[in-house]
């Protein structure tokens, strides 16, 4: 696949990305408004905890084992089996899961939230028992999605959060009145949806609704093998979701809800640029794996690590310099008061670095899994963890949930410094000089990004908390548009690849 046609591709899924995460961040506000940063949001955001995270990491895992096995397979008849063998035994595995969870409901909480207690506990354990089926739907769409990006077809697993987000705002309207209980009848009926949308692409090719069961193909083994190491490191890299619960479950009410909202606004450029390259980038190494081709999954490497760092570092500042503007701006109304807004800050200003961190990782995991090695990042995932845990343990005392987010940052960094410092020993030849001189043009043009940020985030009265929701948005889309278009002049000054095509014009011209 050359460059063109990983732009192309990527371009077209920012589309359905960036209408995904506008359509979710409005369910977010719309949770934020209903329950704001109280008991109710906490008890909301403690249950939705297991059923979206053990499917993101089960089946993004899963999906990521099984990619470039089937990729592999294209050519061969016996490709459906492998596909559907894979999809309906994890989703075996995902339901007896589900049914062990309605069973020991109570158990599970108390486990992840040992300080609730009371109304709190009561509404944690009625969420999770209605969301917990949401985790087989979702599972089931993770892997569909690899499947099909296997083939190159990425605008329907795009499509399926889209109408995801959909079906979760329209049932608002008449569920809402029910707070947490209600949002998670949406949240189960928007699973059930992500996962139906993928079926008939999957049987344009050739994998029908019905199980299609080859339990002795070498390769579903080989998949449901690979897929273990990989679900612990992504256990691993997702462990700090379990981690916050616990100990924000002994901190002031709010303290899980203002984390859980930082993070939906640190995840934002990871869900719009980052996935979106990922998704492109992966079939691309695994296939350039397959053919041995290692200049080709060096290069594409460097130009993903370049790409999402692109990206990173100006969403990384942006969330540093306008912490509070930002989450003003996203959430600030109904429930959700300035108190709110001031936690939500202080949790996502510790949080912005590890955006880079993040990005990084997810592309250099994708090299590692092409290349068939589930150990490193397995081992890298786990170092970050426990320096993620030790952290939080030393610090959520002194500085409560802002010691929470800054244990997570620092943990993503040690994974991704453990990903850089083996990469090497897998992809001989890497162009370290290369892309050590394009990371350095990017922290400079982000630096002169920050600074315009800065100055007219405080001209505009993007700080001045009084200001209204019309005055935000107009100071919020000057300072980010000005400062954008300096960071794009000055990456193209700096001559950095990915702006050639500008670059281009402007001589032209």
């Amino acid at each position: 696949m050359s460059k063109h046609n990983i732009f192309k591709a990527s371009s077209i899924l920012l589309v359905l990305f960036v209408a995904s995460r506008v359509l979710g961040f409005i369910r977010e506000q719309v949770i934020a408004a209903l329950l704001g940063t109280t008991l109710q949001s906490d008890a909301f955001v403690v249950a939705a905890t297991i059923p979206f995270t053990l499917s993101t990491i089960i089946g993004t895992s899963a999906g990521n084992a099984l990619l470039p096995l089937y990729t592999g397979r294209l050519q061969d008849a016996g490709r459906s089996y492998l596909a559907s063998t894979v999809l309906y035994v994890v989703g075996a595995l995902v339901t007896l899961l589900t049914v062990l969870g309605m069973l020991f409901t109570p158990q599970v909480v108390d486990m992840l939230a040992p300080g609730f207690t009371g109304e709190a506990r009561h509404i944690a354990l009625l969420c999770t028992r209605i969301m917990l089926p949401s985790m087989v739907f979702l599972t089931m769409g993770f892997l569909a999605k690899a499947v099909l990006n296997a083939h190159r077809e990425f605008t329907v697993p795009a499509m399926a959060p889209v109408l995801q987000n959909v079906i979760f705002i329209i049932l608002i309207l008449p569920l809402g009145g029910l707070m947490g209980p209600g949002l998670a009848w949406c949240t189960l009926a928007g699973a059930l949806v992500f996962y139906l949308y993928n079926l008939p692409a999957l049987g344009r090719f050739g994998i029908p609704w019905r199980p299609l069961m080859n339990t002795a193909d070498p390769d579903v083994r080989r998949a449901l093998l690979i897929s273990i190491p990989v679900v612990l490191t992504t256990l691993a890299g997702r462990g700090f979701v379990f981690v916050d619960r616990w100990f924000g479950s002994h901190l002031a009410e709010g303290s899980i809800a203002a984390l859980n909202f930082a993070n939906r606004v640190r995840e934002l450029p990871y869900g719009l640029f980052v996935a979106v390259i990922s998704s492109v980038l992966f079939p691309v190494l695994a296939a350039a794996s397959e053919r041995r081709d290692m200049q080709l999954l060096r290069d594409r490497t460097a130009m993903g690590m370049r790409l999402v760092a692109l990206v990173s570092y100006p969403s990384a500042a942006l969330m540093l310099v306008l912490a509070v503007p930002v989450v003003r701006l996203l959430f600030e109304r109904g429930a959700f008061d300035a108190n709110a807004t001031m936690a939500t800050a202080t949790a996502l200003s510790f949080y912005a670095a590890s955006v880079v961190a993040m990005s990084a990782s997810s592309v250099l995991t994708y090299t590692f899994l092409s290349l068939r090695d589930a150990l490193l990042p397995l081992w890298a995932g786990l170092a970050g963890l426990a320096v993620n845990i030790l952290l939080d343990y030393l610090l959520v005392n002194p500085m409560g949930h802002a010691g929470l987010a800054l244990g997570n940052t620092i943990g993503f960094f040690v994974t991704a410094v453990f990903f850089v410092a083996f990469l090497s020993n897998r992809l001989n030849g890497f162009d370290w000089r290369g892309q050590c001189v394009d990371q350095l043009k990017i922290i400079t043009a982000t630096l002169i990004f920050s600074v315009i940020l800065r100055l007219l985030g405080k001209y505009t009265g993007l700080f001045n908390e009084n200001i209204s929701l019309w005055g935000q948005l107009l100071g919020m889309t000057l300072t980010v548009g000005a400062a954008g278009i300096v960071y794009l002049l000055a990456l193209v000054l700096l001559d950095i690849e990915e702006t050639a095509a500008i670059r281009h014009r402007i001589i032209k011209k």
